[in-house]
């Protein structure tokens, strides 16, 4: 476990690890280190102080692994991509002949930077994986935040676990469980079109109504496009025949011989035509046929929907027609005892009024269940009240990351988050740039702070009354 101290100081975040010879700092791995050659890796200055040697890495606008899924679950394709992006981390450590031992694989210190949208790995050149056990918080933290549901990656995510145990150096090999059994997606042939529909193209092509070309690999909706077009294409042909028959006779001046033959060829045409025109209605009716088929046997499967509202009216009448009888003979009783008695219709084993156990015992009220968390803005041009409706409820500019979205250039794009611990109100700062201030304290970096009902809280310039 690292002895990590945080602290801000003009608009950044730090953490601080203390060096453990201050003579090592002119060594080849700090050197390489605070160089920012390695984007990749957090910023880091070497400060001297009374003696001692400290690294300040900037994790400002970063968001810790631990705190971005924190009470969220993670998804197969999330977890692959954590692990994707360690093992890119430790390439580029390795193209600079760095110790792979010195990245801390530790959830609460790898960050997640928020304008990149990529992952950025602490380096501590005393830091060694194997002897703190980082794989193996990195592999349980994994674990703890998987959907369980998902059969297949829990039993691959003990298997990692197992993995990080022995091997500090589990990253490659766990991504390497993770994709075990995924065959990569055929490749279609170049004629096949589908039907886009949104992300993912999830939905089949017959639920469209659409044609899709060339969709069977035989080729047989090709073939029937073209069986289709067969008529219309050659009675075009033929009519130009005949037109090109008649423009020869009207031009030239032919012989009986040559006469004879055109009208031989113009009386094909003719009859090619004809016959083009008896298969084109001849179509119209067969798909005329089979849509009336269609429409009636989907008739045919459904219920009649009258017969069911049949059945409603009718037993909907018997309800009322005894529910009217019940309360004419309730209210016959009642009006004999009040007569008889000369006092209202009360049971006098228990007391209570007849047909009172209908309405069911009261209930007590709990005023401390129902309580409400909420955070009243005290800004004239700030009306945006926060409800804190669920925890963990994190606030902030980015829309997308957050439970609750504040558009104020001086809020963080993940500023603080809300928990619930043991029927108390804990609030976080994220490494905010602007920081967060409990009744005027500035908070540090992944403080938490307990807040109470009437307790001030300003965000950025943003001022809130807890309530």
């Amino acid at each position: 476990m690292l002895e990590a101290k945080y602290y801000r100081d003009y608009g950044h975040n730090y953490l601080i690890l203390q060096c453990v010879r201050q003579e090592a700092t002119e060594s080849y791995p700090y050197k390489i280190l605070t160089s920012g050659r390695i984007r990749e890796i957090l910023p880091c200055s070497v400060r001297h102080i009374n003696g001692s040697a400290y690294c300040y890495y900037d994790i400002s606008s970063r968001v810790s692994l631990d705190s971005l899924y924190h009470g969220k679950k993670m998804s197969c394709g999330q977890v692959k991509d954590v692990l994707r992006q360690i093992c890119g981390i430790c390439e580029k450590l390795a193209g600079c002949f760095m110790d792979e031992s010195g990245l801390v694989l530790m959830p609460e210190h790898i960050y997640y930077d928020i304008t990149s949208q990529k992952y950025i790995g602490l380096y501590d050149p005393d830091h060694r994986s194997e002897v703190s056990g980082g794989s193996r918080d990195l592999a349980d933290f994994l674990l703890e935040h998987i959907d369980t549901e998902d059969r297949g990656l829990t039993e691959k995510m003990y298997r990692i676990c197992e993995i990080a145990e022995s091997d500090c150096f589990f990253a490659k090999a766990a991504l390497r469980i993770l994709e075990e059994g995924e065959t990569p997606a055929p490749e279609l042939p170049p004629e096949t079109v589908f039907q886009e529909s949104g992300p993912g193209y999830d939905i089949e092509p017959e639920q469209y109504d659409v044609p899709v070309r060339a969709s069977e690999p035989d080729g047989r909706e090709r073939t029937a496009s073209k069986r289709n077009l067969f008529y219309p294409v050659f009675a075009v042909l033929s009519a130009l025949g005949i037109a090109g028959a008649v423009a020869v006779y009207s031009v030239y001046e032919l012989t009986q011989r040559e006469e004879f033959i055109l009208y031989g060829v113009m009386a094909a045409m003719g009859v090619c035509l004809l016959l083009c025109a008896a298969g084109i209605c001849a179509e119209r009716k067969k798909r005329y046929a089979s849509d009336r088929n269609a429409e009636r046997e989907a008739a045919e499967k459904e219920t009649p929907d009258h017969a069911v509202d049949t059945e409603v009216y009718s037993l909907a009448g018997v309800l009322d027609r005894d529910m009217d009888l019940e309360m004419a003979a309730c209210g016959a009783a009642r009006t004999r005892h009040m007569q008889e008695n000369g006092g209202p219709f009360w049971d006098a084993a228990d007391g209570r009024g007849q047909g009172s156990g209908d309405y069911g015992d009261t209930v007590f009220y709990d005023e401390r269940a129902a309580a409400e968390h909420k955070l009243y803005a005290l800004d004239k041009k700030n009306k945006n009240h926060i409800e804190l409706k669920r925890f963990p409820y994190t606030i902030g500019k980015m829309a997308g990351c957050v439970d609750h979205v504040i558009s104020d250039d001086s809020v963080s794009r993940i500023h603080a988050r809300f928990d619930m611990q043991d029927d108390k109100v804990l609030v976080t700062d994220m490494n905010s740039t602007n920081g967060t201030y409990k009744n005027g304290l500035r908070m540090q970096p992944r403080e938490t702070v307990e807040i109470e009902p009437g307790d001030e809280l300003r965000f950025g310039s943003l001022n809130y009354c807890y309530r």
